[in-house]
């Protein structure tokens, strides 16, 4: 049990150090964006019309907190809100051409960024820890 135990500890000083760094490059990890509205602009990105109730079920926010980003967004025109089709009330979300470039742009500079960290590992260390930090961090929720 020892053994494990000096794993876990390893595995917490790590998640603590990871989540430090994390908040100091924030502002470079984003282009500029907050890690909020990054999020949000992913989760549009990556799931086809969503709505922001979606959103705030998805990562625990009140609507209000929600409505308020996603203004910021709107009035930024990073994105936009469409009737649905059936239920004229739904608004659907959806990036713009500038939202869809943003997004693209971060990404480009995060995966830039994780290659250099990871590019010294092998393709197969690489698969590895991605399938099992995605194992870890979805068996939170």
């Amino acid at each position: 049990m020892a053994a494990r135990d000096e794993s876990l500890d390893l595995i917490h000083e790590s998640i603590i150090l990871f989540s430090r760094n994390a908040r100091v490059r924030a502002n470079n990890m984003y282009d500029e964006l907050s890690f909020v509205a990054y999020t949000m602009l992913s989760y549009v990105g990556t799931f086809p019309q969503p709505t922001a109730s979606d959103l705030a079920e998805r990562y625990g926010l009140e609507k209000s907190t929600v409505s308020r980003q996603l203004s910021q967004l709107e009035e930024d025109g990073m994105l936009r809100r469409v009737s649905h089709p059936s239920r004229p009330r739904t608004k659907l979300l959806e990036l713009t051409d500038t939202g869809r470039d943003r997004l693209a742009r971060v990404r480009q500079h995060q995966r830039k960024g994780l290659r250099e960290r990871l590019g010294r590992w092998p393709d197969e260390d690489v698969e590895t820890f991605g399938r099992l930090l995605r194992r870890f961090v979805t068996e939170l929720d």
